[in-house]
């Protein structure tokens, strides 16, 4: 069974693209648009694998990001979470706040496969 996806990214194309790409391959997403959203969709029920914009209307990600994690931890939830910034294209490693950074535009090869990779490793924290 596929982890669940948080998207939080303000762009509502972009957003969606990525929800129906990642419900192509079966996995379970939900979108918020906001921080705020966020942590209200996390609070309902927490998702293993976030993918979470750099700059929002109303908080940075890597701000909001620990807040995220601070959720899931408290429900007993492994997460991963991967930053999408505009700073540079391609994919980079983690950072004191995000396990994987990718930037944009999105290579759609290599995000396919660090959700994978991200899948993998959520099996591997996962109480069997």
């Amino acid at each position: 069974m596929h982890p669940e996806i948080l998207i939080i990214d303000d762009n509502l194309d972009a957003t969606e693209l990525l929800r129906e790409l990642l419900e192509m391959q079966d996995f379970p997403v939900r979108t918020a648009l906001s921080g705020q959203a966020a942590l209200e969709a996390m609070r309902e029920r927490p998702a293993q694998l976030l993918l979470v914009d750099q700059n929002l209307p109303d908080v940075q990600g890597s701000v909001l990001t620990p807040q995220l994690r601070d959720i899931a931890t408290q429900a007993g939830v492994p997460c991963i979470a991967i930053s999408i910034t505009g700073m540079a294209s391609g994919t980079g490693s983690a950072t004191p706040v995000f396990d994987h950074v990718l930037g944009k535009p999105l290579d759609f090869e290599a995000f396919d496969a660090l959700v994978a990779r991200c899948v993998s490793e959520l099996q591997a924290k996962s109480p069997q």
